[in-house]
C-alpha cells in the first residue's frame, strides 16, 4: 500500500524532472537562436552576409567620400565608382546590397554612411525597377540594422519589426545553416561564399528567365515606410538625395509604362526627387544575368549614362525641396 507521503514525493519528483526538461529545452532554443544570430551577422553562409560585410568594410576603411550610392544588385552591376568619380570630379562609394534588403537596407546603409563620413553631400538611391512591386522590407531591416534596439523606428513599425526579429531568429533554414557551417569547417570543406568582381558579386554564367511584365496593379502602396525615413534623414542632414530606377530589359520596359506611371508619384510623395521617370532600357546585348543587371562589360558605359542623368543633383550644394529640384523629363537612350 502506497503512503500519502510517497505519492507526494513522486509528484514533486515528476514536476522537478519536467522543470529540468523545460529548462534544457529553453536553453537549447536560446543556443540555436544565438547560432542563428552568428550566421546572419558574423558568418559567411548566406550570400547576403559576406556582401554586407564587404560593403561595411568600405565604411570602416573610408578615406573620405562626398557621394554615396545605396541600393541593390541593379546598382551594384550598373555603377563603377572609379568611372563615376573621373567623370564627375566626386569621391564616391557604392554600398549596393541585394534586393532582399529592399528600401530598409538602403536606409540602414545610409545611416551608417552619414555617421562615418561627415563630408557626405550627395546620396543616390538606386533600386531594382520592380522594387515597388515587392513585399515589405522588414526582413531587410533586421538583417542590416546597426542597432538591435532602435529608438529611431516609428512606433507603427515597432511591433512588425519585433515579429520580423522573432521570425528570423527561429527560421529553420538559418538554424540548419548554423549547424552545417561548423561541420563543414571541421571537415575542411569550403563554406559557400561569394566572388567579388569589379566591386560587386560576380554575375552568373547564364541569364535567368525574365519575370512578368510590370503592371500598375503590381505597385505596393504600403512599401514607402523606409523610403520616407531616407528622405527625412536627407533633409535632417541637408543632403542632396535622388532616387534613380535601376536599368531594365528594354523588351519588358516597353510593356511596363503603366507601372512606372503608378509608382513614380508614390516615390515622389516621400520628398525624394526622381532622376528620370523610367529605368534605363537595356538592349539584349547589354543585359547581364538578370533583367535588372547590366552586363559586366557594359558597366562603365552604364555609369557614364547615369553620371549624365544625375548631373543636376551632383552639382547641387544641398538638399532642395522636390518642387525646386531639376528632373529629367525625357528618358534618353543609352
Amino acid at each position: 500500500m502506497t503512503s500519502p507521503n510517497s505519492s507526494t514525493s513522486s509528484s514533486e519528483g515528476g514536476f522537478r524532472y519536467l522543470g529540468i526538461a523545460a529548462s534544457l529545452a529553453a536553453a537549447l532554443l536560446a543556443a540555436l537562436c544565438l547560432l542563428s544570430i552568428k550566421v546572419k551577422w558574423f558568418s559567411d553562409l548566406p550570400d547576403y552576409a559576406p556582401l554586407l560585410a564587404y560593403q561595411l568594410e568600405k565604411l570602416d576603411r573610408s578615406v573620405g567620400f562626398d557621394t554615396v550610392f545605396v541600393g541593390d544588385s541593379s546598382l551594384g552591376n550598373a555603377i563603377d565608382t572609379e568611372t563615376f568619380d573621373r567623370l564627375t570630379g566626386r569621391r564616391s562609394a557604392n554600398l549596393a546590397l541585394t534586393g532582399l534588403f529592399g528600401y530598409a537596407g538602403s536606409y540602414n546603409m545610409l545611416r551608417r554612411a552619414v555617421e562615418t563620413e561627415p563630408g557626405l553631400r550627395t546620396v543616390v538611391i538606386m533600386q531594382a525597377a520592380d522594387m515597388m512591386s515587392r513585399t515589405d522590407d522588414l526582413r531587410g531591416y533586421v538583417l542590416s540594422t546597426p542597432r538591435v534596439l532602435d529608438p529611431e523606428i516609428p512606433e507603427a513599425l515597432r511591433w512588425p519589426v519585433a515579429e520580423a526579429w522573432v521570425g528570423e531568429l527561429l527560421d529553420w533554414q538559418t538554424l540548419k545553416l548554423a549547424i552545417r557551417a561548423p561541420l563543414l569547417r571541421l571537415l575542411s570543406r569550403p563554406v559557400r561564399d561569394i566572388v567579388i568582381e569589379n566591386d560587386y558579386v560576380k554575375q552568373a554564367s547564364s541569364r535567368a528567365p525574365f519575370g512578368p511584365v510590370l503592371q500598375a496593379k503590381d505597385v505596393v502602396p504600403g512599401k514607402l515606410d523606409f523610403l520616407r525615413r531616407i528622405a527625412e534623414l536627407c533633409q535632417a542632414r541637408n543632403l542632396t538625395c535622388v532616387y534613380a530606377h535601376g536599368p531594365l530589359a528594354a523588351e519588358l520596359l516597353d510593356r511596363s509604362h503603366g507601372f512606372f506611371q503608378a509608382a513614380d508619384p508614390l516615390i515622389e510623395s516621400t520628398g525624394l526627387p526622381l532622376a528620370a521617370p523610367e529605368p534605363v532600357p537595356l538592349a539584349d546585348d547589354q543585359i547581364g544575368d538578370t533583367q535588372n543587371h547590366a552586363a559586366p562589360n557594359e558597366k562603365a558605359a552604364m555609369t557614364a549614362f547615369y553620371a549624365t542623368m544625375l548631373r543636376p543633383f551632383i552639382d547641387a550644394d544641398g538638399w532642395k525641396p522636390k518642387e525646386q529640384t531639376a528632373r529629367t523629363a525625357v528618358q534618353p537612350k543609352p
